[in-house]
């Protein structure tokens, strides 16, 4: 049985292409990777395959640029499925029209801009694959894995996968020990929890540059880059000095206690959102320091600058002394993000992910660390999708295909 898809510029898009028609069923003899371009001629898969119980042959086959070389290649090319998702549209329209293919699918994704992630990081339930010749759709399976390290380390969008994988075979749920301020903190990182003043931030975006509180790095953490982030402008946020001051007066310390821990969580969001640290010559933190260094800043720049704090005394010091402050104050419901919520816990305390009131694997406490990786520790092993996505990893670390 061969399984052919469209290379893309991005290996993420046909990677994905092949793990969701793996997940409908199909245990290809071969997989075909039809490209334009022999930029790259060799794929390993066999990580990932082998993990599924596959030993499938995988072939890249290079049919050049235009409909006429495509219509021209394709003649001759055996096909059993194949997928159109990935590549360009003349590509597709080529495969559906001049190939041999018994079965064409498509992968729908509602809202394309979940694109471009591990595969996964989309639920299944948001992807519809269709037959493009029936219109009918494709169901999937949750497919058993023959091999795999109890202990891996992913990345966080990898957490979400994991996640939703796991919603293949029943309902999904965890297990921790936390105090509540703990809990809210990561349920506001993840975006469970958000602030009404969100949107006002985002109104202003074109119109404003932002000094963000330390609070702000605790609750929003990675969350306030893309809301202070203009498609005109770019980052709006400036990197505060005496915000950093603040966090490295927590953070030299090695000890690492409950509130200590919330220092070193929202350095590694000003260390991921601000590259190099702030050179203003602040040298107080706390409230008077973000209030003078706004001041000072407000004087030099030509647009308008404005503290972002979930502290009411701040907030109100500020407007007295004329700076623009947004208060995060009410408290919104919002659809969130599990991998960053998991990942923000176990910084605190083992986690334990449930699939219909068992225990698939879990996450141990961990030491925080800026990069975001997590180690996942399997306990079913029919069913270790942890190590698969690892592997996935793995191959997704070649920038381009």
């Amino acid at each position: 049985m061969i399984l052919a898809t469209l290379g893309s510029n991005k290996l993420v898009t046909t990677l994905d292409a092949i793990m969701t028609e793996l997940f409908t069923g199909i245990k290809p003899d071969k997989i075909l990777i039809l490209r334009e371009d022999s930029n790259i001629t060799q794929l390993n898969l066999s990580p990932v395959l082998e993990t599924l119980g596959l030993k499938s042959e995988v072939e890249i086959k290079v049919l050049g640029e235009g409909i006429k070389s495509w219509r021209e290649g394709l003649k001759g090319v055996n096909i059993d499925v194949a997928d159109i998702t990935p590549g360009r549209k003349y590509m597709a329209i080529a495969v559906l029209n001049y190939s041999n293919a018994k079965e064409i699918r498509y992968a729908y994704l509602r809202e394309e801009d979940k694109g471009y992630h591990i595969f996964g990081y989309v639920p299944l339930s948001e992807i519809t694959v269709y037959d493009i010749r029936t219109g009918e759709s494709v169901n999937y399976e949750a497919l058993k894995t023959v091999k795999g390290e109890k202990e891996v380390t992913l990345q966080v969008d990898s957490l979400q996968a994991l996640l939703n994988l796991y919603r293949l075979l029943g309902k999904v749920e965890f297990d921790y020990n936390v105090s509540q301020d703990v809990e809210e903190m990561c349920e506001f990182r993840a975006g469970i929890k958000r602030f009404a003043e969100e949107e006002e931030i985002k109104s202003l975006v074109d119109d404003y540059l932002f000094l963000a509180d330390t609070n702000v790095y605790m609750e929003l953490g990675d969350r306030i880059r893309g809301l202070t982030w203009s498609k005109e402008k770019g980052a709006r946020l400036l990197p505060s000095k005496a915000v950093y001051n603040e966090l490295l007066g927590h953070t030299i310390s090695t000890q690492k206690g409950v509130e200590d821990l919330k220092f070193h969580i929202a350095m590694g969001s000003f260390r991921r959102i601000h590259k190099q640290p702030p050179v203003s010559e602040i040298r107080k933190s706390g409230d008077v320091g973000i209030i003078e260094e706004a001041k000072a800043l407000k004087r030099e720049l030509m647009e308008a600058l404005a503290i972002i704090t979930a502290d009411e005394k701040l907030s109100i010091a500020a407007q007295s002394q004329g700076v623009k402050s947004i208060l995060l104050h009410k408290i919104r419901n919002g659809k969130g993000y599990e991998g960053e919520f998991l990942y923000c816990l176990s910084t605190y305390n083992k986690v334990s992910i449930l699939v219909d009131g068992k225990e698939y694997s879990f996450l141990p406490k961990h030491e925080f660390v800026v990069d975001k990786m997590v180690k996942v520790i399997n306990i079913n092993k029919d069913y270790n999708y942890a190590y698969l996505l690892n592997k996935l990893e793995g191959i997704l670390h070649q920038k381009s295909f």
